[in-house]
């Protein structure tokens, strides 16, 4: 092999020599400069003809950057401007490979199909022509303008006017609407997805331009985002519409409610609505109701009650329907409650309630009113919980009764004194299931309102009347908790008196996961609770005596 090397380099030499002897009478220096370069230039490609990626098929080069580039996603309504930012930038950094990825990416039109429309006028013709006839993604994002501190002017006839019948997605999150002036009046045969969402108060404005500028036809679309703007409630299209985003700042008023009559074929709806528009003048028969057979996933935000109110009412949605309402409020009238049990479950519904609920407890900050999760089946309504505790208990009846009161699962996690105070005022409801994460600081908290410290004990006098709290209580889950395992029986045994007098049940099960154990032995624990009906269960625990042995 040294032989072979040795051989080559001399030829090598030699080719050189007489090379360089020929051009340096004819150059000098700059000759010889140009001769290496012309040399490293056909070594490179020599060498990349013997790489992979020049031996492999083109289909599946193609496969390997278009997973690299999520291609596949770029014309996604949910794809956000940041991803498609990022999608330009890994782009440019493939093009730096090499010579060879780089004459490979500009010569397929597939990859050049997100277009920013804040770019250079040169860099984005030349975009363009590198796109083709590829269905194309127009977008405008504030990150680009950050980046660059000045904003690019774009002339009145953009060289994308050309490109019309290609434009499928239309992205914007900035200030810069009257460039979409010209697109947007214009008919667009190829349009599915539309998402205008500038971030500045346009106020009246802004939803009189754009609702002027989509008088065009759009037989395609089937997404769109706004924000502080509505297109008019006569539009064709609308009645194509698969998916509606409605951004914050929004305000429910009746011609948005109209607009929501004529989108019969939503299957996905997004409001956040933080005031509202609404004249209770307005006759009641002009107000349309809202029927969506074919919806799958609902989203509400809403910070007026009044807005619950109006929409929710006239709203006819399929009760297999995803639906997640959050009011940043605590309902306190009878008739808010009654608006969020028919959001729940609505009346006259032919399909069965479930079989059980769910109440997550979140974590507040100090000072502020806790926040829940009520969920049921499909539907979950996220709220702040009222300070009178009778009117929290008084809202959790009423949901429970209008699924003829299913057993009710409890989570907390993170602990706060807020989530204690609320987990002592769900004593009387049908609560079979607790499950408590991150327990540290407030496992005696939790004992006690679940009853380990009960103000008549077992060693006094119990009558049948009397009632402990979450006596429907069956299984308690407790995760990443440092305890010593000799609670268990007592929170048991401390009611076992009263349980045998009263012939009822409790406790059934007790698990606990990846927690740090102490004290008595868990087969001893084990053995307990045995005794008393009660099966434990430890998943991942672990005890102090084995870091002893």
């Amino acid at each position: 092999m040294k032989a072979l090397t040795d051989t080559l380099i001399d030829r090598v030499d030699a080719f050189l020599k007489e090379l360089f002897s020929v051009e340096r009478r004819d150059g000098g220096e700059k000759a010889e400069i140009a001769i290496c370069e012309a040399i490293e230039v056909i070594i490179r490609r020599r060498r990349n003809s013997r790489l992979v990626h020049s031996r492999l098929p083109a289909d599946i080069i193609h496969c390997v950057f278009s997973l690299a580039l999520d291609l596949d996603r770029i014309h996604e309504p949910d794809l956000s401007l940041e991803m498609l930012e990022d999608h330009r930038k890994q782009l440019f950094q493939m093009r730096c490979v090499s010579a060879a990825w780089n004459e490979f990416l500009v010569s397929g039109p597939r990859y050049w199909l997100a277009v920013n429309l804040r770019t250079p006028l040169d860099i984005l013709k030349t975009n363009l022509q590198h796109a083709g006839e590829t269905p194309l993604c127009i977008y405008s994002s504030n990150r680009t303008e950050r980046r660059r501190r000045t904003t690019p002017s774009i002339p009145d006839e953009l060289p994308l006017l050309a490109f019309m019948g290609q434009v499928r997605t239309i992205r914007s999150n900035n200030e810069s609407l009257p460039v979409w002036k010209g697109l947007l009046q214009r008919s667009m045969s190829a349009l599915e997805t539309l998402e205008i969402t500038a971030s500045i108060d346009w106020g009246n404005l802004l939803n009189e331009l754009v609702a002027e500028w989509l008088s065009g036809t759009l037989p395609m679309v089937r997404n769109v985002t706004s924000r502080e703007w509505q297109p008019l409630s006569n539009l064709a299209w609308l009645g194509n519409l698969r998916s509606l985003v409605f951004r914050r700042p929004t305000r429910l008023d009746v011609n948005l409610l109209r607009i929501l009559g004529q989108c019969s074929n939503l299957s996905s709806l997004r409001m956040e609505v933080d005031g509202t528009g609404w004249n209770d003048e307005e006759p009641e028969d002009s107000i349309p109701n809202i029927s969506l057979p074919n919806l799958r996933k609902l989203e509400l935000e809403f910070r007026v009650l009044q807005d619950v109110r109006h929409l929710i009412r006239r709203l006819d949605i399929p009760q297999s329907a995803q639906g997640s309402l959050n009011i940043t409020y605590a309902p306190e009238s009878e008739e808010a409650v009654e608006d969020l049990a028919r959001f729940i479950f609505p009346e006259g519904t032919q399909s069965k309630p479930p079989n059980n609920t769910l109440l997550r407890i979140h974590g507040g900050e100090m000072f502020y009113p806790a926040l829940v999760t009520y969920t049921a089946g499909t539907r979950s309504i996220t709220f702040l919980v009222p300070e009178e505790g009778d009117l929290f208990e008084n809202i959790l009846i009423a949901l429970q009764n209008r699924l003829n009161n299913p057993p009710l699962h409890v989570y907390i996690n993170i602990f706060t004194w807020q989530q204690v105070e609320v987990l002592r005022r769900l004593g009387n409801l049908n609560v079979d299931l607790i499950r408590a994460e991150c327990t540290s600081g407030f496992l005696d908290n939790i004992f006690a309102a679940i009853g380990s410290r009960h103000e008549i004990l077992p060693s006094g006098t119990v009558g049948n009347d009397h009632n402990w709290p979450f006596e429907s209580l069956r299984e308690l889950i407790l995760e990443q908790a440092d305890l010593a395992l000799s609670q268990m029986p007592r929170l048991v045994g401390i009611r076992r008196r009263y349980l045998e007098t009263s012939s009822k049940g409790w406790l059934k099960r007790i698990t606990l996961v990846d927690c740090n154990l102490r004290g008595m032995s868990l087969s001893l624990a084990t053995q307990q609770l045995a005794g008393m009906e009660v099966t434990l269960v430890a998943e991942g625990c672990r005890h102090w005596s084995d870091g002893k042995k």
